[in-house]
């Protein structure tokens, strides 16, 4: 009895022994580009949170989502990004078009061809291929459209 007893002791203080020693403070830090950086130790400008009184509600409602709050980003920086990234979009696309392309050649060849035994299963998987390349053009098409 007096070792259950014991054993049960040692266990609550192993529970409780970690919570007094980490503490029930935290600091929110939020630098000039958005990046939260959360610590338990004290940050100039930051903002003390009690972990006891942390919640999920509490953050949705303290910084709802919207707009404002998204990091700034300069119009000619994203400018940049926007055309970076169209610019890549067209390669993508030229390339999916000349698979496109070859593989609906390399179709027409077989479809030509009188080995018919060797090359059905060829035709599925160029179809296939077709087909992947077909939405994918598809696709991209419909993000340059954007």
């Amino acid at each position: 009895m007096r070792t259950s007893i014991l054993f049960f002791l040692i266990f609550l203080q192993l529970i409780l022994i970690p919570n007094g020693i980490a503490g029930s403070t935290i600091y929110k830090h939020v630098d000039k580009d958005g990046n939260i950086t959360f610590t338990n130790r004290p940050i100039p400008n930051a903002e003390k949170i009690s972990i006891a009184s942390f919640s999920r509600e509490s953050v949705s409602q303290s910084r709802p989502q919207s707009a404002s709050n998204l990091p700034k980003v300069k119009d000619s920086t994203q400018n940049d990004r926007d055309l970076t990234r169209r610019k890549i979009l067209e390669k993508e696309l030229v390339t999916e078009e000349k698979l496109f392309a070859d593989t609906q050649n390399s179709l027409d060849q077989i479809s030509i061809g009188s080995d018919i035994n060797n090359s059905t299963e060829k035709v599925v998987q160029l179809k296939n291929k077709l087909f992947l390349h077909q939405r994918n053009i598809s696709a991209l098409k419909k993000e340059l459209g954007r």
